[in-house]
């Protein structure tokens, strides 16, 4: 099976059928947006044409190995899956239909960061984010992420390692610093889910045929109900009881 290239094909890889799009409303983007970027209303709107899409992300529930989830999927061939006020907005949504309905988040980004048309209100996305994330987990929520090609910049920093638990595509370009930008000597193995995943930064990674059995399993485990405090660790050394 091939990676998934597409927010939908990333969110059929994982979901199947079994998927509800949440509904938003924004109408077309006017005026160059919040800074007033020459083009950017066209760009935007040639991506939409392109991708079908009206941002570049799609949220919604679905099911995966028998658990129902909140998924957050990103579409790189919308002006690079980039993160722009948007993008936040929708994915801050996603985050509080999971607490309202006490359900684990699953992220499937590729992404190349924040979206440079809108400025500085691209960069606090990443804050907003991160802000939503951390009152998922205080909400006893697990959230999953599985990083596709390529997950970089704020949005590798955030969505990627801020989840529980870090999942990555085979050969996926995985790093803060975008292909773009990277020093002219550096070596590409370096930015990859497989550099990451030795360097302790991502917890496996995924051939795409697994990956609804995985995520099904890691979802079950994460929001099996307790059944009552664990015991302490042994000390160190103390070979403990048969």
């Amino acid at each position: 099976m091939s990676d998934p290239t597409t927010a939908r094909e990333a969110i059929a890889l994982v979901a199947g059928d079994d998927f509800t799009e949440f509904p938003f409303a924004e109408g077309p983007l006017t005026g160059d947006g919040p800074l007033g970027w020459p083009g950017y209303s066209a760009a935007h709107a040639r991506a939409s044409a392109r991708t079908g899409e009206t941002e570049s992300v799609v949220c919604g529930t679905g099911g995966i190995g028998g658990v129902r989830a909140v998924l957050i999927s990103f579409e790189f061939g919308f002006l690079g899956g980039s993160l722009g006020e948007r993008t936040g907005a929708r994915a801050a949504a996603a985050h509080a239909q999971a607490r309202a309905r006490r359900l684990p988040v699953v992220v499937l980004p590729a992404t190349g960061g924040s979206r440079m048309h809108e400025g500085m209100r691209a960069l606090l996305q990443l804050q907003l984010l991160a802000g939503e994330s951390a009152l998922t987990r205080a909400a006893g929520l697990p959230q999953v992420a599985v990083l596709r090609d390529p997950t970089t910049g704020g949005g590798w920093a955030t969505l990627g390692a801020g989840s529980d638990v870090v999942l990555g595509l085979p050969g996926a370009q995985v790093g803060f610093a975008g292909s773009r930008v990277r020093p002219p000597d550096a070596d590409p193995a370096a930015y990859t889910a497989e550099a990451q995943l030795a360097h302790g930064h991502i917890d496996a990674i995924v051939a795409p045929d697994a990956l609804r059995d995985t995520l099904g399993r890691w979802l079950s485990l994460l929001t099996r109900p307790a059944e009552g405090p664990a015991a302490p660790p042994r000390a160190l050394g103390d070979p403990g009881t048969p």
